[in-house]
């Protein structure tokens, strides 16, 4: 079985309208999709991680008309559940999916891209299924190749998780000392190395702990 990681990205407003409202709002934002239901009326049911004050997101979810119902359980560490109507581009992207014989790893990661939105996805199957979705992408999203190998459910090398991007972050905050106790650099500094906003910093660090902590804590088969 092979496996292929992709990041798919698209302008901001395009993709759904919740989406869009949710990238509007400064102290909201989804950080993963553990899964997306299709609804036999064309909805979709989601389960998601979303970043914020429980009643801010309730919020944002409310003045959304897409939004068709919702519940952000208080404690729930932002585990929401919406279901929402649907949208052309969304429809195209998990076309994709249900059009070809391949199977989406679960959660799928939110990121954002030099040019707009994105998620980070990992399709498995053969060589020539992935082939056949990965060109059947509409062109309305940007769509990057991360790494394509074999795929094996053992995890040797946790840091081989990450991506390049994420394992050149990782490399600068620990060479400058953000993991020593006490901490040797801020957000500010690593950020000002990789020219990037310490906002940027702060979200990829801590998606690089949440990839790290899940395999490691993975059971080898």
């Amino acid at each position: 079985m092979r496996y292929a990681t992709v990041t798919v990205r698209w302008d901001e407003g395009e993709l759904h309208p919740l989406d869009d409202a949710v990238a509007r709002a400064p102290d909201v934002s989804i950080e993963l999709t553990y899964y997306i239901n299709p609804v036999r009326d064309g909805t979709y049911a989601e389960l998601s991680r979303i970043r914020g004050e429980p009643a801010r997101i309730r919020a944002v979810l409310q003045a959304t008309p897409e939004v068709l119902d919702y519940d952000v359980p208080s404690g729930s560490e932002g585990i929401t559940y919406t279901h929402y109507e649907s949208a052309p581009l969304m429809d195209a992207m998990l076309g994709v999916l249900f059009d070809h014989e391949i199977v989406l790893e679960w959660p799928v990661e939110f990121v954002d891209t030099a040019t707009g939105r994105g998620v980070r996805v990992t399709f498995l199957g053969t060589e020539r299924a992935l082939s056949e979705a990965l060109g059947d992408v509409p062109d309305d999203f940007g769509i990057e190749l991360e790494r394509m190998g074999d795929y094996s459910s053992r995890i040797s090398d946790p840091v081989a998780t990450l991506t390049d991007r994420q394992r050149e972050v990782l490399a600068v905050a620990v060479r400058k000392g953000y993991y020593e106790i006490p901490r040797e650099t801020t957000h500010r500094e690593i950020a000002d190395e990789l020219s990037v906003a310490p906002g940027t910093i702060s979200k990829q660090l801590q998606r690089i702990e949440i990839e790290l902590i899940s395999a490691l804590s993975t059971p080898n088969e």
